[in-house]
């Protein structure tokens, strides 16, 4: 089981997306900060306004992604030996991690797939155990392990 490779390479994707959200927040924070004594077309004050709703839209995602990148953290030195949140598993097809969404990435030639435990995908691993099967759409997937 290459549990570790998976949580580090999930950790450093994590950290992409922390850091892009945090550009969009310091970009929208910018476009908020108008000098309002120099403003003087109320269309100026829309963009403002909508400028301030998007920061706080992202400042929300970005926590969302620190609380997240604290969870895989915790991860580091957990073990699951049935699927549930943070758990690895590997299938005949491919890696699965049960906790967080990131873009998809290879390890040893098998693609690694994350979803939250909150994806419908979940329903239909949630509690299996080696040597099981699951049917997801077209595709069955063989539980090989779990960590």
């Amino acid at each position: 089981m290459k549990r570790d490779l998976i949580i580090e390479q999930l950790i450093a994707e994590q950290r992409k997306v922390i850091e892009s959200l945090q550009q969009s927040v310091n970009q929208y924070r910018t476009a908020s900060d108008m000098d309002e004594e120099s403003t003087h077309d109320p269309e100026d004050f829309s963009h403002q306004t909508q400028a301030k709703d998007m920061q706080l839209r992202f400042e929300k995602m970005l926590s969302e992604a620190e609380e997240n990148l604290s969870f895989l953290m915790n991860e580091k030195e957990s073990s699951h030996h049935m699927i549930e949140k943070g758990s690895v598993i590997e299938t005949d097809k491919n890696f699965l991690f049960v906790g967080i969404s990131v873009p998809a990435f290879k390890i040893d030639g098998k693609d690694v797939i994350s979803f939250s435990d909150n994806a419908p995908i979940y329903e239909g691993f949630k509690g299996k155990k080696i040597g099981d099967r699951v049917k997801i759409g077209d595709n069955s997937y063989e539980i090989q392990s779990i960590g």
